[in-house]
């Protein structure tokens, strides 16, 4: 199974397709329940887009999926949509990740990532002190 998932802050849209390209399953839900459909189409393939609240997204659903993350920018079908809504943008993922004709972007290992973030927390550290000392 092939899944194109649309995610926003609190909610993502899922679009489910078989290996043939038939529609499955459309399906809306709040993010904090994304492990569930993870558990119930373990071993399938999904797709998100990089965006700023991508990351706990990608962990929870990468323990059961095998997660591409997508580069909005360079998947023009989606980025120049004139009809631009949840439920198509997941159905057009799910489709072009099914086609194998969705550029990725880098997911550095989960050890680069933790070094990552205490660059970003030492490098916000940082600028508090010299915030307050001038």
């Amino acid at each position: 199974m092939y899944l194109g998932i649309d995610t926003h802050k609190k909610y993502s849209q899922v679009a489910v397709v078989d290996g043939d390209g038939n529609l499955q399953d459309e399906i809306r839900l709040p993010n904090d329940r994304l492990d569930e459909l993870a558990e119930e189409y373990a071993g399938g393939d999904a797709a998100i887009e990089a965006s700023g609240n991508y990351r706990p997204i990608y962990e929870m659903l990468n323990e059961h999926l095998d997660v591409s993350l997508v580069n909005p920018s360079k998947n023009r079908i989606i980025a120049d949509a004139t009809v631009k809504t949840d439920r198509v943008d997941a159905k057009k993922l799910a489709h072009m990740l099914r086609a194998d004709m969705l550029a990725e972007s880098y997911v550095p290992p989960d050890e680069i990532r933790t070094l990552r973030d205490l660059v970003r927390t030492r490098k916000s550290l940082v600028e508090k002190r010299t915030g307050v000392l001038c």
